[in-house]
């Protein structure tokens, strides 16, 4: 089958494969351009981001991406992979070529040259295309591109939350203290890290119901399963984009930094279901 963009013919759906490295919300994001090319089957490298780093960067990784991903990472996101309607083996890289490597080079399009789009218009402009031609922009921006997963829903809490320390960037959480003492914890469930958790009704003085969960396949159908996300960048945030939900994001106070020329950074998706604080 072929799908062509205004821009190029660009697929074979036959037997192409993907390799990823990187992190959770790297490999999810890309899935919306590895859904544009056709889809295939997709390999999952170990360490991969470290060797990533020292081809682009000429240093040795360092924070919390080191080292990933792991045999644990693969465990984690593996489940939500195989689900994907359009991808076929799912497994760990073993040596399989890469029809695709150029998707590896969206760094180049953020971090090395500043952020020319969001997460999925830098992986699209790695395949060339034009991120800014209509037909392109919505599959981009506007459509879902993980496949619905059965919902998981949780009685009387239609909110799912979690808001992780790594993007804050200054953030003073003014808003969430707001939405604390309008009685959001009564109505929403944790998703994330203990720590986070914890940490979240540390600092905004609110009993919110932890849900944990074994593996993003989970986490993703309890996403599926709210009326609307609240958090701020993170993988569940990302679930909850990739998969079309109503979703409010709290915006790096540094967003200055990531600015494309037409939007907010990496997750920046001016959706009518999405809002930004």
């Amino acid at each position: 089958m072929q799908y062509e963009l205004n821009t190029a013919i660009i697929i074979d759906m036959n037997n192409q494969n993907f390799v990823t490295i990187g992190s959770f919300g790297d490999t999810l994001y890309s899935l919306c351009v590895v859904k544009m090319l056709g889809g295939g089957n997709m390999y999952v490298k170990l360490g991969g981001m470290d060797e990533q780093v020292r081809k682009l960067f000429g240093r040795e990784p360092d924070g919390y991406h080191k080292g990933r991903y792991t045999q644990k990472d693969y465990e984690m996101i593996a489940p939500l992979l195989k689900v994907q309607d359009y991808l076929g083996e799912v497994d760990i890289w073993s040596g399989q070529p890469n029809h695709f490597e150029s998707l590896g080079d969206h760094w180049k399009f953020h971090l090395l040259r500043g952020w020319q789009g969001n997460q999925t218009e830098c992986y699209a402009l790695t395949q060339g295309w034009n991120i800014h031609d209509p037909q392109v922009s919505k599959k981009l921006l506007l459509e879902p591109w993980l496949t619905p997963v059965e919902p998981i829903r949780i009685e009387n809490k239609p909110v799912v939350i979690n808001r992780t320390n790594r993007y804050l960037y200054g953030c003073d959480g003014e808003k969430w203290r707001e939405w604390a003492s309008q009685g959001l914890g009564d109505y929403s469930v944790f998703v994330g890290t203990e720590q986070e958790h914890e940490d979240f009704q540390k600092e905004f003085n609110v009993k919110v119901d932890y849900r944990p969960v074994n593996d993003l396949l989970e986490m993703a159908q309890i996403i599926q399963g709210c009326e609307q996300f609240m958090g701020n960048q993170s993988v569940a945030l990302c679930i909850a984009i990739g998969l079309g939900k109503t979703f409010w994001c709290e915006t790096r106070k540094d967003f200055h930094l990531t600015k494309t020329p037409h939007g907010w950074g990496d997750v920046w998706f001016p959706r009518v279901n999405g809002h930004y604080f």
